[in-house]
């Protein structure tokens, strides 16, 4: 009966351990590499923040952000701010999820435009799922008269337990 017991504490023991080393694995195989431009972490917060081409007149930077807020919770941010007040000026917000070595839109955020300002936020709390990296591309734009420019940016991922 000892004998038995023994070996099925072992088995155990065992299969617990190569779980736990699989799931560790999952996260640091790609941990520190670059993919599609971003770099794989494990921050709790990752940002990024754009500045226009030489030629642009209207448009300052936009920003982005995605801060992990509780467990498989995450809040995704965007800002878009123009050099004066323009008449149009908009964000939109992309929670991106790697799958299988692309990113892939996992969920769009609230688009936010305003008419005759020279800035404008948006924010959304997402609920993910664990085991994957997860990042933020903003798309960022305003118009003034006939004049129309815009911006993209992708945060580095984040690993999401």
């Amino acid at each position: 009966m000892k004998k038995k017991r023994r070996i099925i504490t072992a088995v155990l023991l065992f299969l617990c351990m190569t779980l736990g080393s699989l799931h560790v694995f999952a996260a640091d195989e790609l941990l520190g590499t670059v993919v599609d431009g971003s770099l794989l972490t494990e921050e709790t917060e990752v940002s990024s923040i754009v500045y226009p081409l030489a030629r642009y007149s209207y448009l300052a930077n936009g920003t982005g952000s995605l801060t992990l807020t509780g467990t498989r919770t995450v809040r995704m941010t965007g800002a878009t701010t123009a050099t004066s007040s323009v008449d149009k000026i908009k964000v939109q917000t992309y929670l991106q999820r790697l799958k299988n070595g692309t990113w892939v839109n996992y969920q769009t955020g609230t688009l936010a435009v305003k008419y005759n300002a020279y800035y404008v936020s948006t924010s959304d709390t997402i609920t993910v799922e664990g085991g994957y990296y997860y990042r933020t591309r903003g798309a960022f734009g305003i118009t003034e008269g006939s004049t129309t420019e815009t911006m993209t940016s992708y945060t580095n991922g984040m690993w999401i337990d």
